[in-house]
């Protein structure tokens, strides 16, 4: 494993870790990786997962996650949900929903196959923020539902 593998999957496996718990059992995070994993194709090799874990309530609600693209990497990154009936919006910008000027949209999950499954492919190296607009639950119920990423990866050497 080369240390920008090393370095991405330690901060995968922090963040999912910190999720992994309060969730675990709403969230079948390992059951949608299985079932999903072989999205990533060629070139890309499967790295690890994220979780984001939210509950539906009767509010909208906004939910921003970072992710960092390392420089010399190319990445493939998969969305699937925990399947749900409420129309999650996915947004990807270059900076935080804290900046007020200049943030730039650079993906939305329009692109999208469904309200299940996106793909993105980040352009360039940095921090992305990726911001899910939730709507109020369908039932007037708080509900759990989770998004999972996999992230998959090109190394240097591979050719695309």
């Amino acid at each position: 494993m080369n240390l920008k593998s090393l370095r991405i999957f330690i901060m995968v496996s922090a963040f999912v870790c910190i999720n992994h718990f309060s969730f675990s059992q709403d969230c079948k995070a390992k059951d949608i990786v299985k079932k999903s994993k072989a999205n990533i194709t060629k070139p890309y090799k499967y790295d690890s997962y994220a979780v984001s874990e939210f509950t539906f309530t009767k509010e909208k609600q906004k939910v921003e996650v970072q992710f960092t693209a390392f420089q010399g990497q190319k990445y493939k990154i998969i969305f699937c949900s925990s399947g749900f009936e409420e129309q999650v919006t996915l947004n990807i910008y270059d900076k935080s929903n804290r900046v007020k000027n200049g943030r730039k949209k650079i993906f939305d999950n329009s692109q999208g196959i469904d309200n299940n499954f996106w793909s993105f492919v980040p352009p360039k190296s940095g921090n992305y923020y990726i911001e899910y607009e939730l709507p109020p639950s369908s039932t007037g119920k708080d509900k759990k539902a989770c998004v999972v990423m996999l992230i998959g990866f090109v190394d240097k050497g591979d050719k695309e």
